[in-house]
């Protein structure tokens, strides 16, 4: 299952008390279902305890009971419909909320929000009704999506006097209310109750984040190393140059020496020759040898030109 699925499936199955929480939570479920009006309540869902949870809303606070239908998808799971299709108990349960049947703008009625945990408890239905979270392994997206610009204002507006405000677009003729930010997603996760969900998202940011720096160090370490390969063929190739057309005995005693030692080890860095040499020399001191020996180089291929 999908990381969003197991998030729905924590938030269903924690048991909510208060009847103003359950209210709430039933209240977020409705609204943001595929349909909330006088002519149809309904809700469209893959998760099978999202569908049984809004059944359970809509018997427990109208004490009606849905339809709910199951369609199978080919190599996916399986759609739930739950829905009220009766227009006498589709006014009743909005009339439940403050709502009537003929609204041409669906909007947000406060009052069934008294207080900041109902708040909580309206922003989880929400999600659960009209919410998703991608992969947190490929990105970091959760959002709520609705048919109903004002609603989505709304609900922008709701979460922001809460939490971070969201930011909204517009996606294929649906609003979309969003966070990208990480930090974000986990405040949102923490707030309308999936502690666990939460601090799972936390451990693959910690673990992207390890993986990310240990990419930058191998990818440091073998830009590094070409560095090194690249400079050494070419100060193979300035010593080899010498000996051809001079001899090593053209050179210095200290050039003759690192020149020999480069020879026989061309892999080590400019460090590790320093350290090999009879009397011990610097990085810089070796690196400044070995533009002694690529000028003598570059000597021979100036005269070599002029013949």
């Amino acid at each position: 299952m999908s990381f969003s699925y197991d998030l729905k499936c924590e938030l269903c199955a924690e048991e909510t008390v208060d009847e103003r929480h359950r209210h709430a939570l039933a209240y977020g479920m409705l609204l943001f279902g595929k349909a909330f009006s006088g002519r149809q309540v309904s809700l469209v869902t893959e998760n099978e305890g999202v569908a049984a949870l809004y059944g359970q809303c809509i018997a427990e606070e109208a004490g009606l009971i849905s339809c709910t239908t199951v369609s199978p998808v080919k190599n996916r799971d399986s759609i739930y419909t739950v829905s009220l299709q009766n227009k006498g108990d589709c006014a009743e349960v909005l009339g439940l909320f403050y709502h009537q049947p003929d609204e041409i703008s669906l909007r947000l009625k406060m009052q069934n929000l008294p207080d900041e945990g109902s708040v909580a408890y309206f922003l989880r239905g929400a999600y659960l009704a009209c919410g998703n979270l991608t992969d947190p392994y490929k990105s970091y997206h959760l959002e709520f999506v609705t048919q109903h610009y004002k609603l989505a204002e709304d609900l922008q507006q709701l979460i922001s006097t809460v939490l971070a405000p969201p930011k909204m677009t517009v996606r294929r003729g649906a609003r979309v209310v969003y966070y990208k930010e990480s930090e974000h997603i986990e405040d949102m996760l923490t707030y309308i109750g999936a502690m666990r969900s939460s601090l799972e998202l936390m451990n693959v940011k910690i673990y992207k984040d390890l993986r990310n720096k240990a990419n930058r160090v191998t990818n440091c370490e073998t830009a590094n190393i070409e560095k090194t390969v690249t400079a050494a063929a070419k100060q193979v190739e300035d010593i080899e140059l010498i000996a051809a057309h001079r001899g090593m005995q053209s050179l210095s005693d200290d050039l003759q020496e690192l020149a020999v030692l480069r020879l026989e080890h061309p892999e080590m860095s400019l460090a590790d020759l320093g350290r090999e040499l009879s009397q011990p020399l610097s990085r810089s001191g070796v690196n400044h040898r070995f533009q002694r020996i690529a000028a003598a180089a570059e000597t021979i291929r100036k005269e070599r030109a002029l013949r």
